[in-house]
């Protein structure tokens, strides 16, 4: 199946510029890290759909500094899509890579990432706003987040993130691995959690920083307040009787790759990806943590040696 064919009626007639009948004259910044990122063209229900998502973190575009990503939102007809039964099926959507740019096609949107030579969006939805718009946004929203932060040389990766004593350690692993497991075990313990879906890694002043993302897991948004902490360590999750192992710098890389959504599988930007996450492996302890639901894990990572 080519790209688009499972979402689109027509894929051969999918947008090839930044083009359209917006939705609206209205524009929203929404500020967190990377940011701010500023769309363009929304109706005022649109607007009212991201401000109910993402709360505090919304701006309007005179609050904030220039934007550093740009987002434009038109509109598209219902009947462009197709309709299918969703009842037991994973929701994931097509991606096309090129060396300029990136296509996506979903449920009820398309968009498309550009550089030109930044990085430029546009968004085409069908939704006129509520919740389906809110699902579609935050779906787009996702991958040019994960294209920001790669040019920031840093990276967007599906994993737990916990503070402990004002420094953060970085969980990872497969589905299962214990991501959400380990969060709540934080927060029952009285630390802070990022997330236990996606957090964000940005080098910044010499050092490896992780910053809350607006995307909720298992968990739901945790009340954490936006910040930026100073990243401890990367830890590979397994469960069994508490113990902490160096973990080689291929396998650590080999995991980050794993847990980087939407780039990793990007052939054009993968080398950028790698050599980030290769500066990020050589500035901090990579580890396989073993933990049990009450064993002392904490005190093994907390105790463990600082990279110098």
């Amino acid at each position: 199946m080519s790209f688009g064919e499972k979402f689109l009626q027509y894929p051969d007639l999918f947008p090839n510029r930044h083009s359209g009948e917006a939705w609206g004259e209205h524009a929203l910044a929404i500020d967190f890290v990377g940011g701010p990122y500023l769309f363009r063209g929304l109706s005022e229900a649109q607007v009212d759909a991201c401000q109910e998502r993402f709360g505090e973190l919304c701006r309007s575009p005179q609050e904030v500094p220039p934007a550093s990503v740009e987002v434009r939102v038109f509109q598209v007809a219902s009947r462009e899509f197709r309709a299918f039964d969703m009842n037991g099926w994973t929701y994931t959507f097509d991606r096309d890579y090129t060396p300029d740019g990136v296509r996506l096609a979903g449920f009820d949107f398309v968009g498309r990432l550009d550089w030109m030579p930044e990085l430029s969006c546009a968004l085409w939805s069908s939704e006129a706003g509520g919740a389906p718009f809110q699902c579609l946004f935050e779906n787009f929203f996702r991958v040019v987040v994960a294209y920001r932060l790669l040019e920031l040389g840093g990276a967007l990766l599906h994993s737990a993130c916990v503070v402990s004593k004002g420094e953060a350690y970085l969980f990872l692993g497969q589905s299962g691995a214990g991501k959400s497991t380990i969060s709540r075990l934080g927060l029952e313990s009285g630390r802070r959690v990022l997330s236990d879906d996606m957090n964000a890694l940005c080098p910044r002043d010499g050092h490896t920083w992780a910053e809350k993302l607006p995307f909720a897991g298992d968990l739901g948004r945790t009340p954490t307040p936006r910040s930026a902490y100073p990243l401890r360590s990367l830890n590979r999750l397994r469960q069994g009787v508490d113990n902490l192992r160096p973990l080689p710098t291929a396998q650590a890389i080999a995991t980050l790759i794993a847990c980087a959504p939407f780039v990793n599988s990007d052939p054009h930007r993968l080398d950028r990806l790698v050599a980030n996450l290769q500066d990020l492996v050589g500035s901090l302890p990579a580890q396989e943590l073993t933990f049990s639901l009450n064993g002392p894990f904490w005190d093994l990572l907390e105790a463990a040696p600082q990279q110098t």
